[in-house]
């Protein structure tokens, strides 16, 4: 089986299962085609791909021409399964979905749920009026796709019921396993983090604002959070901690290279996202690759790993901060059993989210099972 991955740019988290696939005796080739490498919102937040371990063992191409994506659809055709991020979304994926219904080949989407995060603003239009768009733009190209993989469990009933006729499966992005793991206990308050940019629709205000909470309803404020990244809410998130005398808590970091992660992530406890709208969060892959705890969501389209079962995490309503308040004050007074469930998380994750597990689950789904 040839695979042909059709992406804007090469994404850090597809990768990891990407380079995995050729582990598996029913893949002989893989080939990613994307429109540029990284683009400059991505690298500014930290992104790095061209060092990419085990990216050798795929065939690279970036920014081709209308007949180099002509050649890649032209060969193999028999044997090649085409899988683009997307109909719409990316100009160079689109442009490509399309020259490829000059070709017999087999066609899947690899897509997020519409972002629905807010009425007017990036894009966020409520999701009848995607299904609408949907109808009128994309409906045309349904037929020609045989298989969607779906981010999480409310992209999944999205697109099955814009399109009665495919195949949709459940996916996830994927991160990169790392050696660098915790080797002690931490000890003392706990440790929260956040990562990710500083923007309305990841709500990093919520956490300052449950952190007052907290301390208004006089409970003890054990804690400390750092925040990696930044963005246009950094000003307002900042804010709240000072009006609330809470500036010795909380850290800004601004944003850190990819490879610095894991440093950040083996510091600490407890990891929190608390978006109104997320395609997935991947960051919640790498924290639970490195045992924390993740408080997140159910806009985020990770909140699927952590419901139905308590050790990994808690999710809660999204807007919600006075749930979210209630989970970090749980961290905070249980922080020793917190702690004591690192191991079952890493372990976790290994078997059920590395590289190479979602590459054989892709390769099933392709293979009809």
């Amino acid at each position: 089986m040839r695979l042909v991955f059709w992406q804007n740019c090469l994404s850090p988290h597809q990768l990891p299962y990407i380079v995995k696939l050729m582990d598996d005796e029913r893949v002989d080739e893989v080939v990613v085609a994307a429109g540029e490498a990284v683009n400059d919102a991505r690298a500014k937040m930290g992104w790095e791909t061209g060092r990419y371990a085990g990216i050798e063992r795929c065939k690279v191409y970036v920014d081709l021409s209308d007949e180099q994506i002509e050649s890649l659809l032209r060969e193999r055709v028999a044997e090649s399964v085409h899988l683009f991020s997307g109909i719409r979304g990316f100009a160079f994926v689109f442009k490509s979905l399309k020259a490829s219904l000059a070709h017999p080949v087999r066609r899947c989407l690899i897509t997020e749920r519409p972002n629905t995060f807010a009425f007017g603003r990036a894009n966020g239009k409520p999701l009848w009026m995607h299904a609408i768009r949907f109808l009128l733009q994309d409906r045309a190209y349904a037929r020609h796709i045989d298989t969607v993989f779906a981010m999480g469990g409310e992209a999944v009933e999205y697109f099955r019921s814009v399109y009665k006729k495919w195949r949709v499966v459940p996916f996830m992005y994927c991160t990169q396993s790392t050696e660098y793991r915790p080797t002690t206990m931490l000890r003392g308050a706990a440790k929260f983090i956040f990562i990710g940019g500083l923007s309305y629709w990841k709500a990093p205000t919520a956490i300052a604002n449950a952190f007052a909470q907290i301390k208004k309803e006089g409970s003890r404020i054990d804690g400390t959070v750092t925040f990696v990244g930044d963005g246009d809410q950094r000003g307002k998130t900042e804010a709240v901690f000072r009006k609330n005398g809470m500036d010795d808590i909380a850290e800004f970091v601004g944003y850190r290279p990819m490879r610095e992660i894991p440093t950040w992530l083996a510091k600490s406890d407890v990891l929190i996202l608390p978006s109104v709208y997320d395609g997935w969060g991947a960051v919640v892959n790498e924290a639970l690759q490195m045992g924390l705890y993740v408080i997140c969501s159910d806009a985020c389209g990770a909140s699927d790993l952590i419901r139905g079962d308590e050790g990994l995490g808690t999710v809660f309503k999204k807007g919600d901060e006075g749930g979210l308040a209630s989970a970090i004050d749980y961290c905070m007074s249980h922080i020793d059993e917190v702690r004591s469930g690192r191991g079952y998380r890493m372990q976790w994750a290994d078997s059920h989210i590395s590289g190479d597990v979602v590459a054989r689950y892709m390769i099933d789904c392709l293979c009809g099972k």
